[in-house]
């Protein structure tokens, strides 16, 4: 071999630690470039000239050439900055910018964005960045039914929230128009330990409906719509219509008493209604008889908006509910008989089809529409739109609002186990329930006035309505009353021997208690427990009056009150609160209320009915127009507008994408790399989904050159390039000798 052969070896070193040192000044330059991979050179040998030795034949390397040169894909280090669009990923992927109103794209991991005047966010290129837009228009609908039950039983969920291919992430506006409330959300603790406050003499279903009058106005500023003392707790929410303006929908709780209703074992059941201001409530219904629309506030049910129940197992867990709606689902296509045509005001041409049930009747409120997330729907008309009056009206699907405890339908197909209206739930007062039995309510005392003057307190009685006691002031008769007031109140001790004592239970004659109030039917006079009388109208009678009907009102006569001479009258029940008070003997069925079908969907964020005090969680989606005043990208890609009317809404979600083979990647300058054949497809998503990696907003991410590396690189290849201009000038001094030969 010859010896420029060697000295041209020297050449290809001196070649390739050059273009090293191009690379290693090339990552130095760019040490704070904004997300900037950094290189390195690899060194490959070059070719081999054969040469014959005594071995054999071998090989004499020709030198060395540039292998590959390897792209760092590391992460880098972030720096915090004070923009809100400065992004920096954490983890594997890029962004992808565009030339705006182009296909042309570009693949980046500089996050440097800011909006434009036009409104699209991009970065220093002037390229838009790609992402999903979202559709903020909000609204429900109604469920068409026909889903597998099996597969509504847990939820899959996109990571994207927007829809469409990813394109150029642009802000149309700045502002935010008005979004009507589709949404109601009530999370709360009914405390496992309340009572019962609204009793029905019929329906222990519809005791809130019964308590509640909506008609307009109210009879003075003290006259509420429903008094506090007919519900356990209440909770109120701001809702929207469709122009933005505020209002307040109130809901009412109250436990159903376990002793009226039956088919409950463990379980608890708990009532409620929602309402609205019926002052704000627009509904109008068609009145048959007298032939003319009518304002459902003009009726006790104006604001009533929803009436139902929510069921809880023994350890306070919801297990179920009921809701029912006026009109519930019936349209003018599955019922027409439920609606009537009317002309249209804004336009006699037209006709509208309006509802023509009478609100006031509970046989009209049935089982509520279901919309497609599966929860019931209530109507909530502010506009006075007559075709959108209830869920299955023409137009009723624009104001329906969802109701969510916690609960959904898991059957579309079927979604209530029956679907009779909330009158049918509805027992018969007084109805003997077969022999052997006692009526299934008992009326108490509908007319007494403990104030009234003695002349005027004739009415003291019971009034057992369906059973006949015998003749009063018979043995039988009295005894039979007896049986039943004690059937119902206790063990009341009675006697018909001396005044201050009273029979015990084995009927022997006891002293009565020192603090005792008691009264005698037969002279209509209030004893104390000596058996000495009160004065008729005296300060120490009324105290004993006040005293009496306390104790007989907070303990049902079994403290300290004694029916005495149970002879010539049937006693009263001596309560100055109620006008009429029904006891259910015989409760109604709990299996008749319309639950949600089996199976159901219960979230973990269910109503709850455990031993504690009242609390309530609640939310809705609704709100007014607002100004931008700021915004901000979570680790998902999602960009959140901050408004100002305290609305923050996402209004776009960055697009990720990652290539199998990064190195493949062509680099373009500007901080950009673009797809080739080499690099393969890019696989798209959300950030922080299938291995793509997070976003970090306020942050930029830097270069990931390391220097103290480079520094090493720099030496070794300043090494090596000094090592190969030594072996050209050797060969040279060779040569020289070669050529001094001839002299």
């Amino acid at each position: 071999m010859s010896l420029s052969a060697s000295m041209w070896t020297g050449v290809s070193g001196l070649l390739a630690h050059g273009e090293k040192m191009n690379v290693v000044g090339n990552n130095l330059a760019n040490v704070s470039t904004v997300g900037f991979r950094g290189q390195r050179m690899d060194f490959a040998d070059f070719v081999y000239a054969n040469t014959y030795t005594s071995a054999g034949t071998g090989q004499i390397g020709r030198g060395v050439k540039v292998g590959a040169i390897m792209g760092n894909f590391a992460q880098g280090s972030f720096e915090t900055t004070t923009n809100a669009t400065d992004l920096a990923i954490s983890g594997s992927g890029f962004f992808k910018v565009n030339k705006i109103g182009k296909d042309q794209g570009f693949y980046t991991r500089a996050g440097n964005f800011s909006f434009n005047s036009e409104g699209y966010l991009v970065d220093p290129n002037g390229y838009a960045l790609q992402g999903w837009m979202v559709d903020n228009t909000g609204g429900i609908s109604r469920a068409s039914g026909g889903l597998n039950p099996d597969s509504v039983t847990s939820q899959d969920t996109s990571d994207i929230i927007g829809s469409g291919t990813p394109t150029d992430i642009k802000l149309d506006t700045w502002t935010v128009f008005p979004q009507q409330t589709t949404n109601m959300t009530f999370k709360v603790n009914l405390p496992s330990a309340s009572s019962d406050h609204a009793r029905s003499n019929t329906n222990p279903f519809a005791s809130l409906m019964e308590a509640w009058n909506g008609t307009q106005p109210q009879g003075s500023e003290n006259t509420p719509y429903i008094a506090s003392s007919s519900y356990a707790s209440s909770t109120t929410l701001t809702v929207y219509d469709e122009a933005g303006s505020k209002h307040t929908v109130s809901i009412y709780y109250d436990k159903v008493d376990k002793d009226d209703v039956e088919g409950l074992g463990n379980n608890s059941m708990w009532e409620y209604i929602v309402t609205m201001d019926p002052a704000e409530d627009q509904r109008q219904y068609w009145d048959d008889a007298a032939g003319e629309l009518r304002n459902v506030n003009e009726t006790k049910m104006g604001g009533v908006l929803a009436s139902g129940t929510i069921t809880f197992d023994a350890a306070g867990r919801m297990t179920n509910q009921s809701c029912y709606t006026w009109g519930g689902s019936q349209s003018p296509d599955t019922n027409p008989n439920s609606f009537t045509e009317v002309p249209d005001p804004t336009n006699p041409l037209n006709s509208l089809q309006v509802i023509n049930l009478d609100p006031t009747d509970l046989n009209n409120w049935y089982p509520a529409e279901i919309s497609s997330n599966g929860y019931p729907i209530v109507v909530a008309n502010f506009s006075g739109v007559l075709d959108a009056q209830t869920s299955g009206s023409t137009n009723g699907e624009r104001y329906g609002i969802e109701l969510n405890f916690g609960v959904k339908v898991g059957n579309f197909d079927a979604p209530w186990e029956n679907t009779a209206s909330l009158g049918s739930l509805a027992v018969t007062p007084y109805a003997q329930n077969g022999a052997g039995k006692s009526p299934e309510y008992y009326e108490i005392n509908p007319d007494y006035d403990p104030k009234a003057p003695w002349d005027d307190r004739n009415h003291y009685q019971w009034k057992f309505k369906g059973v006949d006691y015998g003749t009063p002031g018979t043995a039988a008769g009295d005894a039979a009353l007896l049986s039943a007031i004690q059937s119902m109140y206790g063990n009341i001790p009675v006697t018909s021997g001396a005044l201050g004592t009273y029979n015990d239970a084995g009927g022997v004659a006891q002293p009565l208690p020192p603090d005792t109030v008691y009264f005698n039917i037969t002279d209509k006079k209030f004893y104390q427990a000596d058996g000495t009388p009160y004065t008729p109208g005296s300060t120490e009678e009324t105290t004993a009056l006040d005293l009496f009907t306390a104790n007989w009102d907070t303990a049902q006569g079994t403290k300290n009150v004694v029916m005495k001479d149970l002879v010539g009258e049937k006693l009263a029940s001596m309560t100055p609160k109620d006008t009429s008070v029904m006891v259910a003997a015989t409760p109604a069925n709990a299996n008749h209320v319309a639950e949600f079908n089996k199976p159901i969907v219960l979230e973990s964020s269910a109503c709850t009915s455990l031993n504690s005090s009242f609390t309530a969680n609640q939310a809705q989606d609704g709100y007014g127009y607002g100004d931008l005043t700021s915004y901000n990208v979570d680790a998902n890609g999602i960009l959140y507008g901050v408004y100002s009317n305290g609305v923050t809404l996402p209004l776009a979600q960055v697009c990720m994408y990652d290539f199998t083979c990064q190195q493949g990647l062509r680099r373009e300058g500007n901080n950009l790399f673009s797809q080739t054949r080499a690099s393969g497809e890019p696989k798209s998503g959300a950030a922080g989904v299938a291995g793509l990696g997070t976003i970090n907003s306020y942050s930029l991410e830097q270069s990931n050159v390391d220097m103290s590396t480079e520094f090493v690189q720099m030496i070794t290849t300043q090494r090596g390039f000094q090592s190969n201009s030594k072996l050209i000038t050797t060969t040279d001094t060779m040569l020289e000798t070669v050529i001094s030969m001839k002299r």
